[in-house]
């Protein structure tokens, strides 16, 4: 789930452009039918704008990106605001109305450089055109003027007034004030505060709110870190080592649309999502099973950790998304990855694994696989930041539901490991029912494995990911603060200038329009950190990972 931003590098005039596509959709109409699509419930938006952008030019392309995101991961302030000055609330307005109010909101309150009659007026036209089909009596008519009338009412109302809307107390209503100020829902914020208390609550959503970074682990088939960083360079792409990851690259702001994503070099993969992987400990020669293999981000990278050495059965119920492996695979250079179309919950070794064609599974080993890898199907609440619309999609049933099937496959591929062989577990949740609750429960019922906390043979870089207990845990509030950034500058010898947002995010609910007890959208100037929200540099998805040993 990293393809948030892809915007296609180009040369072209915008007036020349603008001639010769005089009928192509806009930056705003596509980000409103995007929005739309993702507010059904039909579509995820990294794979519509990718899709999408493809039609616009650069700038335009990083309009609609930022338009899409922006919407996403403010959407319940935004609806408290549109609630406080709307006669018709949120929930009764029609979503095609609503959607265009919620990007003039957004445009008009947390971005500095377009101005309130361009916000104002491109959403009505929204609306009035009937973009999208989504207007009840047609894009003709008195009932689209109307609609395209109201819209307007309530977007000059919060454009005249925006200095007065007030926000839930801290005191008074902390789950409240922190669920709509961070824009997260209550039942999510209402869990963080009883584990972590109000302080980290927040600093959990503030985390949840900034836009992650673009992070390259580097194909070590075909180069290392080093002389990608020069080529890189030479191509006039800002770009510095990770600070944890040994083969990571994390690119500097606004460069995700300079490089080419299908590069050989590289793969485009969080900094945690790597460190994941590292925790296998697979070496040239094992043969691994990789349960939930799709798209194959973690299966590649085990491939280039074994230097193409070995055999790695990828594992996917979905025969579609084995397609995504295979083309990674042919790409990267990994040919020692085979593709396994099967169920890890319920497959079968006999010593080959069921649904194999014949022949490929007499390289199986009768005595089972040295390693095995478990990137379990989750919440996704560990990546809120990528995927924003997660978070307005997943209930607290959607975890009972998650960990039961995360049980089954953990049961069932732990089978197929060998005697003294190593297991992990993992998935991109923080939530004890999709971590140490399946970890916990797995040993209960598998006396035969035992938690393995002997990591002597990782760096030094993971001592700050490892609890006594020896579970992996990256928190992108924990290993994302200024801190670890200044360190890395520090160690890697690159200077950054320091962030507005740096200055005031230990906690104090600073940000965009929020204070401790009357948070106003219009505490926030020009220059501030409206343009995208939280951008602070570096920081790592939310990732749990139990390295498990059998024997």
């Amino acid at each position: 789930m990293t393809n948030k931003d892809n915007t296609p590098k180009t040369t072209t005039p915008k007036t020349i452009r603008r001639k010769s596509t005089k009928s192509k959709k806009t930056a705003r109409v596509i980000s409103y039918e995007i929005l739309s699509r993702v507010e059904a419930g039909d579509a995820f938006a990294d794979i519509l704008l990718e899709r999408e952008l493809k039609a616009l030019d650069a700038r335009d392309s990083a309009l609609a990106t930022k338009l899409v995101y922006g919407v996403l991961r403010w959407r319940v302030k935004i609806d408290w605001i549109i609630d406080y000055f709307s006669k018709i609330k949120v929930k009764k307005l029609e979503h095609s109305v609503l959607t265009a109010m919620r990007l003039g909101v957004y445009q008009l309150l947390f971005l500095s450089k377009i101005p309130s009659q361009a916000a104002i007026n491109e959403s009505v036209e929204l609306v009035k055109s009937g973009v999208g089909g989504g207007l009840k009596g047609g894009s003709k008519g008195g009932q689209a003027v109307k609609k395209a009338g109201f819209v307007n009412a309530v977007l000059r109302s919060v454009d005249s007034a925006r200095n007065a809307i007030t926000f839930p107390h801290l005191k008074s209503q902390p789950v409240k004030y922190i669920s709509v100020v961070f824009s997260h829902p209550e039942w999510l914020v209402g869990r963080w505060i009883k584990r972590y208390g109000i302080k980290e609550a927040i600093e959990i959503c503030q985390a949840g709110q900034r836009v992650p970074p673009a992070t390259l682990r580097v194909n070590t088939l075909v180069q290392d870190r080093a002389t990608l960083l020069r080529d890189l360079g030479r191509d006039g792409i800002g770009a510095g080592p990770t600070l944890y990851s040994p083969v990571g690259i994390e690119l500097d702001k606004g460069q995700r649309g300079a490089i080419d994503p299908t590069d050989k070099r590289f793969y485009i993969q969080d900094e945690a999502s790597q460190l994941v992987v590292q925790l296998l400990g697979v070496v040239p020669g094992d043969t691994v099973l990789d349960a939930c293999a799709a798209p194959g981000g973690k299966t590649t990278y085990m491939a280039e950790l074994m230097q193409n050495q070995g055999a790695i059965y990828g594992v996917d119920k979905n025969a579609s998304r084995l397609k995504i492996i295979e083309r990674l695979s042919q790409r990267l250079g990994a040919s020692i990855i085979k593709t396994v179309n099967a169920d890890a919950s319920t497959m079968a070794l006999q010593p080959a694994l069921a649904g194999l064609p014949e022949g490929i599974g007499q390289s199986l080993p009768v005595d089972g696989f040295d390693k095995v890898l478990v990137d379990a199907p989750c919440s996704g609440l560990g990546v809120l930041r990528r995927t924003p619309e997660i978070k307005y999609r997943r209930t607290q049933a959607d975890l009972k539901r998650s960990s039961s099937r995360q049980r089954d496959i953990l049961d069932n591929t732990s089978k197929f490991l060998k005697a003294g062989g190593v297991l992990v577990y993992s998935v991109c949740s923080f939530e004890p029912e999709e971590t140490t609750d399946i970890v916990e429960g797995f040993l209960k019922a598998h006396p035969e494995f035992s938690l393995d906390n002997d990591f002597s043979y990782l760096p030094d870089s993971f001592k700050g990911f490892l609890d006594p207990p020896g579970y992996f845990r990256s928190f992108p509030h924990r290993h994302g603060l200024a801190q670890a950034r200044q360190a890395s500058n520090a160690s890697h010898g690159r200077t950054q200038a320091p962030s507005v947002q740096a200055q005031g995010q230990s906690g104090d609910a600073r940000g965009i329009d929020a204070r401790p007890e009357d948070a106003r959208p219009g505490d926030v100037r020009p220059g501030d950190v409206r343009e995208g929200g939280y951008a602070e540099r570096g920081g790592l998805d939310g990732f749990f990972a139990a390295r498990l040993k059998k024997g």
